[in-house]
């Protein structure tokens, strides 16, 4: 049921590559959840406290996660799902749950590129990621980025100048416009593309969000473009995954 993969996407304690595993062991979240405490001691690399929140079997906060979603029009898509993103799937810690608005493209019939960058660009920055996102969308390739300011969004409006499918992938929740100046751009990428998190409804953008949301950046992405970031950017991070994940990573 949705429900049990929305309990198990939430579980404390764990990453997403010990969730695949244990994943890979059950025949579903569902499995899991009525699964007795037993179960999890062949696990090794289950701490005590990801046990516990295995053994916490209280689903009052995913219901309500549920009910955010049908009243604000937010779609949700399991990891077995048949529309979840192949490239993504295959990443060693691949989020078990992902919510949208807007249309989900056909992310493994399509080009995708990756674009990121600093907030603070240069007008040089600036300028040479809007024609980049252009000329992206205007060769039928697919841009996903973070939605910040300077770069991501920039990039992401010369897409759309171009006519193209856009995707923002945010450190927060489908519901939460963040920052509060991109509304409009916000507005562009639910109508003409999707935004996508892996955060349930109403998660604040909080600075521990956005390194897990740089991965899936790079793991829908065929390859990443960086366009200008200084030393211990964000970018270099969605570069470094990209490098892990097997992409191409354009300069």
């Amino acid at each position: 049921m949705l429900i049990h993969w929305i309990w198990f996407a939430t579980r404390a304690g764990m990453g997403d590559k010990t969730k695949s595993i244990l994943l890979s062991h059950f025949e579903d979240p569902e499995a899991i959840y009525f699964a007795p405490e037993l179960e999890f001691e062949r696990f090794e690399d289950l701490s005590p406290a990801a046990v516990e929140s295995m053994m916490d079997k209280d689903l009052t906060a995913c219901e309500e996660v549920l009910r955010q979603c049908q009243d604000k029009k937010i779609h949700i898509l399991t990891f077995r799902d048949a529309a979840y993103p192949s490239r993504l799937r295959n990443i060693p810690d691949p989020p078990m749950v992902l919510y949208y608005r807007g249309t989900l493209p056909p992310f493994d019939e399509l080009p995708v590129i990756g674009v990121v960058g600093t907030r603070k660009a240069t007008p040089y920055g600036l300028t040479a990621a809007k024609r980049m996102g252009y000329q992206i969308a205007s060769c039928g390739g697919t841009l996903v980025s973070g939605m910040a300011s300077g770069i991501d969004g920039v990039s992401m409006k010369g897409a759309l100048t171009a006519g193209g499918t856009v995707v923002g992938v945010l450190g927060c929740g489908a519901d939460v416009i963040y920052p509060a100046s991109n509304r409009w751009l916000y507005a562009d990428t639910e109508k003409y593309g999707c935004i996508l998190t892996e955060f349930p409804p109403g998660t604040a953008p909080l600075g521990r969000n956005f390194p897990r949301r740089n991965r899936i950046i790079s793991g829908l992405s065929c390859g990443v473009l960086v366009v200008e970031a200084p030393l211990g950017s964000g970018s270099l991070h969605t570069a470094r995954h990209a490098l892990e994940q097997g992409r191409d990573v354009f300069v």
